[in-house]
């Protein structure tokens, strides 16, 4: 199923939660944003909607690092002379010619992690940090690995509980695991729509629903 369907499913959870807890608007507009983004993050390891939006597009740093290889050959070229010249320049074709190759939308995921882990840490914000630390882990696992199952739940529901505690805003525990929840139930291949399906019990049990 596309994003866009998570999100409207996630965010649908997130009004039904609000309405349960017979919320405030603005209380009510963020267990649906929530939900919305909840339902997403499963498909962190992936090239799906949220890691698209939390992470800079490849594209970004190679054009940065390729800038900087610029820099350094034309400084290689006018200011070096001799081996350390041939250092310079080599140098510089690798920081434009490689980064296409080797840094995919996973790499740049997984820098959007560490940042947050960072950004956490100098804000104080644990919930943060843990959302840092559950990034880095879904650049690296298979698509429909570990993020797509009971495991993946506990571990985003310790994040909300986190954050439920940070904000004191009842209902959003709820929003998040009824998100990321809605996610893993429309993932799963007795929906004619998929081919495959998830593991909601591994590593214990490997059989794919």
């Amino acid at each position: 199923m596309k994003g866009t369907s998570h999100a409207v499913v996630g965010a649908g959870a997130g009004l039904g939660v609000a309405v349960f807890q017979d919320a405030a608007p603005a209380a009510t507009g963020l267990l649906i944003f929530l939900g919305c983004v909840s339902s997403l993050a499963p498909d962190l390891d992936t090239n799906g909607k949220l890691s698209n939006r939390i992470s800079l597009h490849r594209k970004w740093l190679w054009f940065a690092l390729a800038c900087i290889g610029v820099l350094l050959g034309t400084y290689s070229l006018i200011m070096l002379t001799g081996f350390i010249r041939v250092i310079g320049t080599t140098a510089a074709l690798l920081l434009i010619l490689l980064p296409r190759y080797m840094i995919n939308q996973r790499f740049m995921v997984l820098l959007s992690g560490i940042t947050l882990m960072g950004t956490g840490w100098i804000g104080d914000e644990l919930w943060l940090i843990w959302f840092g630390i559950f990034t880095v882990g879904a650049s690296f696992v298979p698509h429909r690995g570990p993020t797509h199952t009971l495991l993946g739940t506990a571990a985003f529901t310790f994040i909300a509980y986190q954050l439920e505690t940070r904000l004191a805003v009842n209902g959003v525990v709820m929003a998040c695991a009824s998100g990321y929840i809605s996610h893993l139930l429309l993932d799963m291949k007795c929906l004619p729509f998929n081919k495959k399906g998830i593991k909601w019990f591994y590593p214990i049990y490997s059989r794919e629903f």
